[in-house]
């Protein structure tokens, strides 16, 4: 999950302006013109080919870079947030929760969190904008069809795959991450829930989205919130690359 597209776009950026001035110093305003059409062009054909999993890496690394400042925003959000409550755009949903939140944050920080969420809604309308089959796994989700087909493990190091939702009469499969105060808080309900619904062939499966990549510090820190609230429920994870990575990873409301 990188930038460099981005970096490599703003170094293309400089360098044709700054030819664009050395030539306008000999062929006048009209070849500056022209460089600068060139320029945009350039930007935007370089915008039309990330896909959606570039893209969505983009928000995660906006967010990481402050993750300490984004945990207090997840913090503070009310528990009854649900995809209802949300924005269309993602960008605007973290807007109006920064806003919400001002009060715990300096000035420098506020500015800091608005203007990353800006960014971020700029990203998502590059989402929005592109074509309906680089948008697979979040109509997906939207249309609530078929979980895609998986291998991976569950938190303990048990190889799982798609055969564990086959061999339920149905599954609930809840998307969480760590830094989430309304997920954590739910973690008992889930697993009462969980208690339940076996009686009757069911099961709920959680994916923490921080585990997806298999990192040991993450997967020790969701076992650990999931031991604190006495919950036993099984939960997963599988390559971030995969169809069904794309599809958490393309999860915007927590928790969902």
């Amino acid at each position: 999950m990188s930038m460099k597209r981005i970096a490599a776009i703003l170094t293309s950026l400089v360098l044709v302006f700054s030819l664009a001035a050395c030539g306008s110093q000999q062929a006048g305003t009209s070849a500056g013109s022209e460089a600068a059409s060139t320029a945009g062009s350039e930007a935007a054909s370089a915008a039309q080919t990330k896909t959606e999993e570039q893209l969505l890496a983009e928000e995660n690394d906006i967010l990481t870079a402050n993750n300490e400042l984004w945990e207090k925003v997840f913090a503070s959000m009310d528990k009854n947030v649900t995809q209802t409550t949300l924005n269309n755009n993602y960008g605007d949903f973290l807007m109006d929760a920064v806003d919400n939140a001002k009060d715990q944050f300096t000035e420098e920080e506020y500015a800091s969190l608005k203007a990353d969420a800006d960014k971020i809604r700029e990203i998502e309308n590059q989402i929005t904008a592109l074509p309906q089959d680089e948008a697979t796994s979040q109509s997906a989700a939207e249309n609530g069809s078929t979980f895609p087909q998986f291998e991976g493990k569950d938190l303990d190091g048990n190889s799982v795959d798609s055969s564990l939702f086959a061999n339920n009469a149905f599954t609930v499969v809840n998307f969480w991450f760590s830094g989430c105060k309304p997920c954590v808080d739910e973690m008992d309900d889930l697993d009462a829930l969980n208690q339940r619904i076996k009686e009757q062939g069911g099961e709920v499966i959680g994916v923490n989205t921080e585990t997806l990549d298999g990192n040991a510090d993450n997967i020790a820190t969701a076992k650990k919130i999931l031991e604190s609230a006495g919950a036993s429920f099984r939960n997963i994870y599988f390559d971030p690359g995969s169809e069904a990575g794309k599809f958490a990873l393309n999860i915007m409301a927590f928790p969902t």
